[in-house]
């Protein structure tokens, strides 16, 4: 819905400035025709007209006001000048009554007079109180400004028209841009004539007159200037902080661009998106509500809530569960392959299963007979699948790590030839005492006997002695 109520607007936005374009086009080719009419036939015209009732008013140095009876324009001369200029300032200013006597916005014309380098201005807005009031210096640096621009395009020999950029004019919030054509005599200065032409009128409520500026094209081609229609070309540019949707004016080698903020796209897609987005949720917590209520109110009158017992036993089984997993000196993984999610997993498997591909390794252990051999950060790991009988999308994956087994056997190995080592070290350590004991217990005994053969001896001599002695006092 977003990125729809986005585009929805990006699309409007890039079909107004479209429109805003073909309007400064029609505005640009009407004056250019003006231009070319004011020179051939209004400023060049010779015949004798009745130039007596002409009155000009000085209004500071090398400015004069020019006195008529319709007050539409006004029109002030600039600099040293003859009656022809001020009868040719009466002609255009006649001429531009007509063309401006509905306009409700300001217009200007300069016209730099090659013949004797005066600047003529022509404008709807009130020269003579502007020139001798408060904004004085803003219509004196307006002029000079123009001067500057217009002197500086008729000394460019390649350059027959040009455009400037968008300007503001500050104490009617009028916004404009000046059209300057050159016209070039022989034996004379170029004449040049710049009409200030306003946007007001076209830019639509919505749109932000300071948004706008006037930039040259750089993807123009030279035949552009020989082209009245064209392709309706817009281009969108995202930069950091505002969007850009420019147009080319067709015929000249400018385009129009307008500046807007991500602040107004987002404000402008909320109000377009913000009733049904409100609408859905509203539909989607009734749907809910229904759903919860009535399945609770359906299953309370159809099936028994299961005793606290059942329940208990329910923990316990899930709890031993959990500590058979938990316990498993291997790893054990049960994906499901349908939702893409883990069931059940311990600690050996959690930890693996961000270096796994679940998917590459389900189809290489179809291919050999469920086993695999996998290497997972230098360690040599076997995994074995197994498809769940009770779920057929479910695979059950045994983690065995080999270098962790093969380590094991290697110390089982060297405890056991340890253990032997031992056990004939023991008996050579016996045999080698028995050995060692042999002779002295030997040498000990046959003591023994002489000592206890002795013994019986004496004794012997004894019992005779006292046979003797018993016979002999008998």
């Amino acid at each position: 819905m977003v990125q729809s109520a986005v585009n929805a607007w990006l699309k409007d936005k890039s079909y107004q400035i479209v429109d805003i374009t073909h309007a400064i086009q029609k505005r640009v080719d009407t004056w250019r025709y003006v231009t070319w009419q004011i020179y051939d036939n209004i400023a060049a015209t010779t015949s004798p007209s009745s130039g007596e009732g002409l009155q000009e008013t000085r209004l500071k140095q090398d400015v004069y006001y020019l006195e008529k009876p319709r007050r539409k324009t006004e029109a002030l001369i600039f600099g040293s000048h003859d009656n022809s200029t001020l009868e040719m300032t009466q002609r255009m200013s006649t001429y531009l009554d007509t063309l401006w006597g509905a306009e409700n916005v300001p217009w200007s014309m300069y016209y730099l007079n090659g013949q004797d380098n005066s600047l003529v201005l022509i404008s709807t807005l009130p020269l003579k109180d502007l020139t001798s009031g408060f904004k004085e210096s803003t219509v004196s640096d307006i002029v000079d400004s123009r001067r500057a621009e217009m002197l500086q395009q008729a000394n460019a020999l390649d350059e027959r028209e040009s455009f400037s950029n968008m300007r503001r004019l500050a104490w009617q919030n009028g916004h404009y841009f000046t059209l300057r054509t050159t016209f070039n005599q022989p034996g004379h200065l170029a004449t040049v004539v710049a009409f200030d032409l306003p946007i007001n009128d076209l830019i639509p409520p919505g749109m932000p007159l300071d948004s706008f500026r006037l930039e040259p094209d750089a993807t123009a081609t030279g035949n552009n200037d020989n082209e009245k229609e064209g392709t309706d070309s817009v281009s969108i540019h995202f930069n950091s902080t505002k969007i850009e949707i420019s147009s080319a004016l067709n015929s000249t080698d400018m385009r129009l661009v307008w500046q807007v903020p991500y602040g107004t796209l987002l404000l402008d897609t909320l109000q377009n998106i913000l009733l049904p987005l409100l609408l859905n949720i509203g539909l989607l917590a009734l749907a809910l509500f229904g759903y919860t209520t009535f399945r609770h109110f359906s299953s309370r009158s159809t099936e028994s809530v299961p005793s606290t017992a059942v329940n208990n036993e329910l923990r316990i089984l899930r709890a031993i569960n959990e500590e058979i997993v938990s316990l498993l000196p291997l790893g054990l993984l049960v994906h499901d392959q349908e939702s893409n999610r883990t069931v059940i997993s311990n600690k050996i498997a959690d930890h693996l299963l961000p270096h796994l591909n679940l998917q590459n390794i389900t189809t290489m252990a179809e291919q050999h007979q469920g086993i695999i051999q996998a290497t997972i950060n230098n360690e040599l790991y076997e995994i074995r699948m197994f498809r769940s009988q009770v779920a057929p999308r479910t695979q059950i994956f045994i983690i065995r790590d080999q270098d962790r087994e093969v380590l094991v056997n290697k110390k089982l190995k060297q405890a056991q030839r340890l253990y032997e080592k031992n056990q004939q070290g023991r008996m050579t350590f016996m045999k080698n005492i028995g050995d060692a004991l042999k002779e002295p217990a030997q040498s000990l005994a046959e003591s023994a006997a002489k000592l206890n053969a002795r013994k019986a001896n004496n004794w012997r001599i004894r019992q005779m002695c006292w046979c003797g002695w018993s016979m002999k006092y008998s």
